[in-house]
């Protein structure tokens, strides 16, 4: 069972914890394969502020708006 978003992630994209806010693109695209995301939600909220720097609910919003596009959104293209 997962438990922890930064570790797994860590794991996932083969990097340390400090290294995830400058592998964004990476990240979301495991999050984007990984969807729905099963970890507590207070620690989604930290993760996403310390990745991306935005509120766990902008990125469901942005994923949300997305469904069915491969695109990148300007969002993630101008942080990523």
């Amino acid at each position: 069972m997962k438990t922890d978003i930064f570790e797994d992630m860590k794991d996932c994209i083969g990097c340390h914890v400090s290294d995830l806010p400058y592998r964004k693109r990476e990240v979301w695209e495991e999050i984007k394969r990984q969807l729905p995301l099963t970890y507590p939600k207070e620690q989604l909220e930290k993760f996403s502020h310390y990745v991306f720097g935005v509120d766990y609910a902008v990125i469901m919003g942005i994923l949300e708006m997305r469904k069915g596009s491969d695109k990148p959104c300007r969002k993630c293209e101008s942080t990523c």
